[in-house]
């Protein structure tokens, strides 16, 4: 009877081993809070980008970007990586969100055509894939291989719960080297302004890219637009320098909203 169990023990353990080997479509990570599954396609970006653990160990980031988004400016951009607090210094304005309000100094105008609610955070998203693809309440959807242009890549979908930032019916699709796991193209929807969900994407190519305290972020991306899977003419460019990683947690008081500041409210369809 010992035998018999002791054979049985040894099969319970086999199998339990092999179930865990043959199971690679996602990997978990340990975080101080949960552990979180995200697809190999990710992880793989992740580390080639620098590793998930070392973008985590900071809580601020500041970089000079100069673009032609909206309008041609020259900014620099202060973002709390844990709250998502923004402090954006343009040549004649200010542009905060303190948590819940998206603030211009002294007024919207200053600021120029661009709603400031929509323009907040965009290019830190862009320059901060992929690891902000692992924020809470995303979707993934890998694609496979996946040609664009003629390149090959592979490619991850991703998608947003519903109440998930402003615009949860955006739509991402980051295309990696197939080799490398870099990332190279982002294409991309926009529904803030509409409401509705669609599959309109315009593109956006990373074009040079710079190591900073082991983690690799953009120098250069450019914006283009994107039809019939086909990059046409360019839209805007944006190009990274000072970009600075720290451990320290931002002075909270720099992203509150001064007494002559103008909200810009979340627009809603």
């Amino acid at each position: 009877m010992k035998y018999k169990l002791l054979i049985i023990l040894v099969v319970m353990v086999s199998c339990g081993k092999q179930s865990s080997q043959e199971n690679t479509d996602s990997t978990d990570i340990s975080t101080e809070e949960e552990v979180v599954s995200y697809p190999t396609l990710l992880q793989n970006a992740l580390k080639s980008h620098g590793g998930l653990q070392q973008w985590q160990a900071f809580n601020s980031l500041q970089y000079d970007v100069k673009t032609t988004l909206g309008s041609e400016k020259t900014e620099t951009q202060l973002i709390d990586l844990k709250s998502r607090k923004v402090l954006i210094t343009g040549s004649n304005y200010t542009l905060g969100m303190d948590g819940s309000n998206v603030w211009v100094s002294p007024d919207k105008a200053t600021f120029g055509d661009m709603p400031p609610r929509f323009y907040h955070n965009l290019i830190f998203y862009f320059f901060a894939v992929p690891f902000v693809l692992s924020d809470p309440g995303i979707q993934y959807e890998d694609l496979g291989e996946r040609s664009v242009a003629g390149q090959n890549y592979r490619a991850l979908k991703i998608s947003f719960k519903e109440g998930v930032g402003d615009a949860d019916d955006d739509l991402y699709i980051a295309h990696f080297n197939p080799d490398t796991y870099q990332l190279e193209l982002l294409l991309y929807t926009v529904t803030y302004f509409s409401g509705e969900k669609h599959e309109n994407y315009n593109a956006l190519r990373y074009t040079d890219w710079q190591k900073v305290n082991g983690l690799l972020v953009p120098a250069v991306m450019e914006g283009y637009k994107f039809q019939s899977d086909s990059i046409g003419e360019l839209r805007y460019r944006a190009e990274f320098s000072n970009v600075v990683f720290s451990e320290e947690v931002p002075d909270q008081a720099l992203f509150d909203m001064p007494e002559n500041a103008e909200i810009d409210s979340l627009k809603t369809p």
